[in-house]
């Protein structure tokens, strides 16, 4: 694009000059007006009180309080005035205060009165503090959004931030190993979604993506979580689906020193083993002015409990006589995971605020995750099909996977925001890092030394059985008759960083009467994102010789039944040590262990991008009575160098030779934005948004990798033109707040997508050869749209014993479509149907207790061709968690997780066919919490 320099400089100078008479207007108006200042806060326990709703009566101004129960009313003119305070869950308060209107301010305090506690149960008000603090500030956002405070996060058994938003409306998640990991918001895969800490996003240690499994942070270190699905113009719009921001604690969120701390143990079912968690947080203020303050969190989570897979291929096949076989079972794994996943964090931040309207702030974050895995698997490979259930001169497999992989994110974040007469001012400085490491994973792999026929019974697809008639009964249950076929090392390691800074500005002004505020600014992210794989196949050298599983790996057998008694035995299993010990002693000596490199990984895999985003924004909110409306506009421009490699293979499939590229690209969007909220009643409000989005592709996905291997007949290749996913999205909701806790609210949400990216396979012909040509590509347009409701309410109306009791439900129905390339009609990646959760608790006479079951239907997980879609099942997740004070402060906790042994499913085409079902009974935790 060409700009004209004199048109350019024309444009700077108006707006300059805009900005000095707007600034000029405010200064002068503000002499002939006054500021009322304050902090709303608690009369039980001084807990400060975000987002009451503070106005003075029969005037259109007012103001909701911020995280830390401050607020301000701009421009208020010399008079009388009664100002009026309400808070759900608190009595309204009224005081008459008198405004000079010198350009000075008038101070005034406030203290509030719950209604929702009829006795001094300090459990029941802690918990019921927290759920009032989130509902309050859901209430008096300008957009719709969902709040959970760490009182809420303390009610159920959820150890990791991903685990808690499954109780969120409309939002699914993906597992591993049992625990939450990756967010699904409004029926959108994880890409569509952002995740950030304090407002400011975190980089990914994933080896390709952008987005951040959360299983990698724990709930210790987290005041609140923010999950917004109406995005402002002043917020990183790379969010289709909803931004998840997790708020760290502050000093300042009370008026005293805190402290936490939690002891615990716990118990896995599966495995057997135990569980361990330590957690504690300490903040206070210091001072005589208390101007300063300081926090610090840790937590350790160790757990050992592992899981029972099975996994089936399902694939044509011709039998001997060339008839066709539909989706043949080709391969069946069994595989025994031992699993221990060692996680621990430590947070800090220091604040000072030498005035109203002033602070500096500092603060950093780590977190990681080690995950140390020894998976066993047993193979079954039919060979040739004389029909679907018999074959002959088939294969059977041992393998060992031994990995650590170590998961790491940290952040700091420093910045301040400053009051001047006319304005405030923010900024922010940031940097993010992530790194993944996968170091010296060595996996054996012993191949049974006879071929077997194999007749498989398939009138049970979840859990095929087999018997191999051509051998004696037994035969793959002896170590003696597995001998080595090679031994895969890798190193592997990537990382992302992220350096941002931002800086905005706020002019409260009126129009025609009405208080309103003008806001605008930008934010600058420099990225980058590495990935360096170094993997190599280690095999016997020596002619005539064979290794033995029962020589040099045999850990004993698993004799006792497999996955719930779904398979009778899984046989010898290959030793960890004794892997590792014959590995380092034989690797790369002469006769021994012969290695040869995977040029695939060393020069296919590896890549790095630099990537610059620039973020400019303006948006003014404007309170007319009952009316509130915001528009805005936001720009974001985007430039990328990337560099990778071309890699070729020879008609063998041997390396031939390798090419680095290096190349850049850039992309801009212009995003409007316009929401309105509408005060139909002092707790009832009807919102509507439109709003614009963008999804950026994964990293790996835009580098210009080329992968061509004639003896597959396969190309894989990066796409450097992938355009980003854009959505318009457009929002109706409701919502009606009880004054004894709780909320009605729902709506309809509707998103309409462009250049959504998926996996294209297509037939080409090149040099005279055919190939597959896989790439991701953008799409057709999709849309999207559902329903969500929420019924959320403590029941104090109720009388004595009752009273103790709420409820908690939320349903969500999404649906979406968009046309593949093959011109099949589909859902969306990561889109159920339906979403839903449901829990009953009781809290009286210091005791807390909940019965929760969360629910999401299957959706649509990898796109793979007619009858070949992969999809992620139904779950179902019962869970149980209950407390009781034993002395001041000192609570004993006991929580039941997976109580209904519910398993990871995925399937191919149809349900009948599901291509893993993986299992990790249920666990527990039991221990002592204890609060100052």
């Amino acid at each position: 694009m060409i700009i004209n320099p004199a048109k350019s400089t024309k444009l700077s100078l108006s707006i300059v000059m805009c900005i000095f008479i707007f600034i000029t207007t405010g200064v002068l108006e503000a002499q002939s007006t006054s500021k009322v200042i304050g902090r709303v806060s608690s009369v039980e326990q001084g807990e400060y009180l975000p987002g009451a709703n503070v106005y003075l009566e029969n005037s259109s101004i007012g103001a909701a309080t911020d995280r830390e129960g401050e607020f301000t009313l701009f421009k208020v003119p010399k008079g009388t005035y009664t100002l009026k305070v309400s808070y759900v869950g608190y009595e309204d308060y009224s005081a008459e205060i008198t405004v000079p209107g010198d350009g000075g301010f008038v101070g005034h305090d406030v203290q509030m009165k719950p209604t929702y506690l009829e006795t001094s149960d300090i459990v029941v008000y802690g918990l019921r503090e927290g759920q009032a603090k989130a509902l309050n500030q859901q209430k008096s956002a300008h957009n719709i959004m969902n709040v959970i405070a760490k009182e809420q996060m303390q009610r159920f058994p959820d150890l990791n931030a991903a685990e808690v938003l499954q109780r969120v409306p409309a939002i699914a998640i993906e597992r591993d190993q049992g625990e939450g990991r990756y967010v699904l918001v409004r029926g959108t895969e994880a890409r569509l979604n952002a995740i950030s800490v304090n407002g400011e996003r975190i980089a990914s240690p994933e080896d390709e993506e952008r987005f951040v499994g959360l299983d990698v942070i724990s709930t210790n270190q987290i005041a609140s979580i923010e999950v917004t699905k109406a995005l402002t113009p002043d917020m990183d719009p790379d969010a289709i689906g909803g931004s998840v921001n997790l708020v760290t604690k502050s000093a300042f969120d009370y008026d005293r020193r805190t402290f936490n701390a939690n002891v615990g143990g716990g118990y896995g079912d599966l495995k057997g083993d135990p569980l361990w968690i330590g957690e504690f947080s300490f903040s206070d203020l210091a001072g005589e002015d208390k101007k300063f303050g300081y926090t610090i969190s840790a937590n350790i989570y160790d757990s050992n409990r592992g899981s029972a897979n099975n996994e089936m291929n399902w694939e044509d096949a011709e039998d001997t006589s060339g008839v066709n076989i539909p989706f043949a079972l080709q391969d069946l794994e069994l595989r025994d995971y031992t699993v221990e996943r060692f996680r621990y964090g430590v947070s800090a931040n220091a604040e000072y605020r030498p005035s109203t309207g002033n602070r500096y702030f500092i603060s950093a974050m780590f977190n990681q995750r080690d995950d140390t895995e020894q998976r066993q698997r047993l193979t079954i490979k039919p060979g040739d099909f004389v029909s679907a259930t018999e074959s002959i001169e088939g294969e059977v497999e041992r393998e060992l996977k031994d990995r650590t992989e170590t998961q790491m994110i940290y952040n700091f974040t420093g910045g301040g925001e400053n009051h001047f007469d006319a304005f405030d001012m923010n900024y922010t400085v940031a940097y993010s890092f992530a790194e993944e490491k996968k170091p010296e994973e060595i996996d054996p792999n012993f191949v049974m030394d006879a071929d077997a026929d194999i007749s498989l019974n398939l009138s049970d697809t979840d859990k095929p059985q087999y018997q191999i008639t051509n051998l004696e009964a037994g035969f793959e249950m002896d170590p003696a008759n597995f001998v080595l076929d090679e031994i895969s090392y890798e190193n592997n390691k990537n990382s992302n960083s992220d350096m941002m800074g931002a800086l905005n500005f706020v002019f409260p002004y009126s129009l025609a009467g009405y208080p309103a505020e003008l806001k605008f600014g930008g934010k600058v992210h420099m990225r980058n994102k590495t990935r360096k794989d170094n993997v190599w196949t280690y095999s016997w050298d020596t002619d005539g010789e064979n290794i033995l599983m029962s020589e040099y790996y045999y850990a004993g057998n698993n004799t006792g039944e497999f996955q719930n008694g779904d398979y009778k035995e899984f046989g010898p299993l290959v030793d960890s040590d004794k892997s590792r010990d014959f590995f380092w002693a034989n690797k790369d000596k002469a006769g021994k262990l012969k290695g040869e490199e995977d040029y695939v990984s060393k020069y296919g895999a590896n890549y790095n991008v630099d990537e610059t985003v620039t973020g400019l924004y303006a948006m003014t909110t404007h309170n007319i009575g009952d009316l509130m409306v915001l528009a805005g506009l936001r720009y974001e421009m985007s430039q990328f160098d990337y560099e990778a490699y071309e890699l070729f293979f020879d008609a063998d499939g041997e390396y031939d030779t390798h090419n680095e590229v290096t190349g850049k690209g850039d992309e801009n969007h212009v995003l409007p934005n316009l929401q309105l909220k509408y005060a139909v009643a002092p707790n009832t409000n009807l919102r509507a948004a439109f709003t614009s989005s963008i999804a950026r592709p994964n990293f790996y996905d835009r580098v210009p990798y080329y992968i061509q291997n004639p003896d597959d007949e396969e190309i894989f290749k990066g796409n450097p033109d992938l355009k980003s996913t854009t959505s318009a999205n457009f929002d109706i909701f409701a919502e009606t707040y009880f004054s004894g806790l709780g909320v009605l609210s729902g709506g309809f949400f509707y998103k309409d997508l462009q250049n959504i990216i998926y996996l294209q396979t297509k037939d080409i012909t090149l040099d005279g050869d055919d190939y597959d040509e896989i790439q991701k590509v953008n799409g057709k347009d999709a849309w999207l749209y559902g329903v969500e409701v929420n019924w959320n309410q403590q029941l104090t109306f109720l009388p004595g014993f009752w009273n103790g009791f709420g409820l908690y439900a939320n349903y969500t129905w999404t649906q979406s479509e968009t046309k593949a390339n093959d011109g099949r009609m589909l859902t969306l990646p990561g889109q159920s149907e339906n979403v839903a959760n449901f829990a009953v608790s009781y809290e009286k006479y210091g005791f807390a207790g909940r019965f929760s079951v969360n629910y999401h239907g299957s959706f649509l997980a990898e796109v793979g061709g007619e009858g070949k879609d992969i999809f992620y099942d139904d779950h179902v997740q019962i869970d149980f968690s209950a407390s009781q004070q034993v002395y001041t402060g000192l609570r004993a906790y006991l929580e039941f997780v997976n109580l209904g042994d519910e398993p990871l499913r995925y399937y191919i085409g149809e349900t009948s066919r599901p291509t893993m079902r993986e299992f990790y009974s249920w666990w527990m935790h039991v221990g002592l919490k204890y609060e100052l």
